[in-house]
């Protein structure tokens, strides 16, 4: 079944109180017995089904013909022949290895907080979780699939795709901005139809996934944004009893079982405490002495542990970077930032904190990564913006990326 008509209303209350033969709903709904029904928005639409597994496992279906072999995305003549040669989102199959080794190679330099695990999917897509579907789709798509498709309206329709993807998944919208996430969504749609009118797409591009993406402003104006009731929560639990049930046979009871197990171990949770009954060897403990306010502005940033002293910056060298060097930078810094220009050091002590913790996020640096033994992930890449002055001698601000040693 496949929806390719956006104009396409959504089901009447009544439908659901009273039931609509013509439109196959025979009986009423159950869930209009419940105070709160409201029709077709009381289902509301789930951000880890829809966009991270439905339209980011959509997009790598449609570029890895070459790989897959799947012909269901290509039109069908009247003849049975297929047209391979006009299809949009054509990639060689040597681009898509390309592709590959790119989010390989660059694996290292991902913070953690991403919570995909950006292994190479055009190698192995076994085991790949819905949030990797996620950051495939808004990451790794417009900056690495984007650039290999064939010509610039198709870039173009892909990039409206995920921009409205990545609308859809903020906490906060404004009514702008669900506008905006429209017309990013129905450019998209537009898209496929052409193609599809063209013959150079098959109509099975307009699945159930594709349709929901129309409704999203809908059900976001009725029930908030989608970030607010996803079931990840859900999912993580599903996870957990999945991993325990064993058995083959009597599954049912199994679960039965475990649900009651896990009931027992939180109200006992609520009566002890079994880590103090059991005296747990436990890990070091945060307090006072664990991060530092900055002078003034106890409740702004904080610097965390581990800690280093510095006696003197004139033979030391911090994290790679040369003593006077440091000194240099830091002196500039207080020019900068207070306007005096006679700052000086001396002998004076510089305390050098690992992490900085700034508007609910983590900081990690270089000094943190080599203390922790941190290898296999780039938590000490940050990105930002800074002016600076063009070969024009203009002053313009850009992003860069760099990595943090102190």
């Amino acid at each position: 079944m496949y929806f390719d008509d956006i104009s396409a209303r959504l089901r009447p209350l009544e439908d659901f109180k009273v039931g609509n033969p013509s439109k196959n709903i025979y009986q009423p709904s159950i869930y209009t017995q419940l105070s709160t029904f409201s029709g077709s928005s009381f289902f509301a639409l789930d951000e880890l089904h829809l966009i991270a597994r439905g339209i980011g496992k959509l997009v790598y279906d449609l570029i890895t013909i070459t790989i897959t072999k799947e012909t269901k995305f290509y039109y069908t003549h009247p003849d049975n022949t297929l047209n391979t040669t006009e299809y949009p989102f054509h990639i060689p199959r040597a681009d898509l290895v390309t592709i590959g080794n790119c989010i390989t190679s660059s694996q290292k330099y991902i913070p953690t907080s991403f919570q995909g695990s950006f292994d190479n999917v055009f190698a192995k897509i076994d085991g790949t979780r819905a949030v990797d579907w996620l950051d495939f789709l808004l990451y790794l798509v417009p900056t690495l699939v984007v650039p290999y498709l064939p010509n610039r309206a198709v870039k173009t329709a892909l990039l409206s795709l995920v921009k409205g993807c990545a609308l859809a998944l903020q906490w906060t919208l404004t009514s702008e901005l669900l506008d905006e996430m429209e017309s990013y969504f129905k450019h998209w749609h537009s898209f496929l139809y052409q193609q599809v009118q063209n013959n150079t797409l098959s109509r099975s591009v307009f699945r159930p996934v594709q349709h929901y993406l129309v409704h999203i402003s809908y059900i976001i104006k009725q029930q908030g944004p989608l970030r607010c009731y996803s079931t990840r929560s859900m999912e993580r639990v599903i996870g957990v009893f999945s991993k325990l049930i064993k058995s083959k046979s009597k599954g049912g009871r199994n679960a039965s079982f475990l649900v009651e197990r896990f009931a027992i171990h939180n109200y006992t949770s609520t009566a002890i405490s079994i880590c103090d009954e059991i005296n747990l060897i436990r890990p070091k403990p945060y307090g006072r002495e664990s991060y530092m306010d900055l002078p003034n502005d106890p409740s702004g940033a904080q610097l965390w542990e581990p800690f280093h002293q510095f006696v003197n910056l004139n033979d030391d060298s911090v994290e790679g970077v040369g003593g006077p060097s440091v000194k240099e930078a830091l002196l500039k810094y207080y020019q900068r930032t207070t306007g005096l220009t006679g700052h000086k050091f001396g002998d004076s002590v510089v305390v050098v904190a690992a992490r900085l913790w700034m508007d609910s996020t983590v900081y990690s640096s270089c000094m943190y990564r080599r203390k922790k033994n941190e290898t296999s992930r780039g938590n000490h890449y940050v990105m930002f913006t800074c002016p600076y002055r063009n070969n024009r001698n203009v002053i313009v601000h850009s992003w860069l990326v760099d990595k943090k040693n102190i």
